[in-house]
């Protein structure tokens, strides 16, 4: 667990299974971040998934962090997926999912992007951090341009929600880049 000045960060364990079930399944989540993407695990399902990485003895690949407010309450999901293929590559993608919309503008919320960028820069010594917004969620894609990600392109028509394709928005940070930032 990691207190900061706005939020307590806290990896995701089976004893927050119940909010991270909610979160995956909510109707704001699913519709604004997850697209087909999501998976709908039972909770067992989803419990013997996390065991199974909290056991991993290789080189992680995901980190799940759930982050609180100054009241205890939890307010959103922020995961690291390292890219692996034949070995440890120096990119993540990052995944940040609010609990409800008002949380991306939360100073806890921003403050837990923060730590967990440095976490990716400094930490796991990565070169680079993408992420995927949809295409539709504006909010999400300023809040990530207000971190230093960058508009690269459009994955088009890769998602489907209700019948209707969208697309992702690919985005990402250079450690570069992020270094900048912090001494501004």
């Amino acid at each position: 667990m990691e207190t900061l000045r706005h939020c307590t960060i806290e990896v995701l364990e089976k004893k927050q299974l119940g909010f991270w079930w909610e979160l995956k399944n909510g109707a704001y989540a699913k519709r604004n971040y997850w697209g087909n993407v999501l998976r709908v695990y039972s909770k067992r399902e989803l419990e013997k998934e996390i065991e199974k990485q909290l056991k991993s003895k290789d080189a992680r690949k995901e980190y799940h962090y759930l982050v609180k407010n100054k009241r205890k309450e939890y307010i959103g999901y922020i995961g690291i997926n390292r890219h692996f293929w034949a070995e440890p590559s120096q990119n993540a993608g990052i995944n940040v999912i609010p609990r409800k919309a008002q949380h991306l503008r939360s100073k806890a919320l921003s403050e837990a992007v923060d730590w967990t960028l440095a976490k990716c820069f400094l930490g796991l010594r990565l070169h680079t951090v993408c992420a995927g917004p949809l295409e539709f969620n504006e909010p999400f894609i300023r809040f990530l341009e207000k971190k230093g990600f960058q508009r690269q392109g459009v994955q088009r028509r890769i998602t489907q929600i209700d019948g209707k394709f969208y697309g992702r928005v690919v985005m990402d940070i250079l450690d570069r880049e992020w270094r900048k930032l912090q001494v501004e």
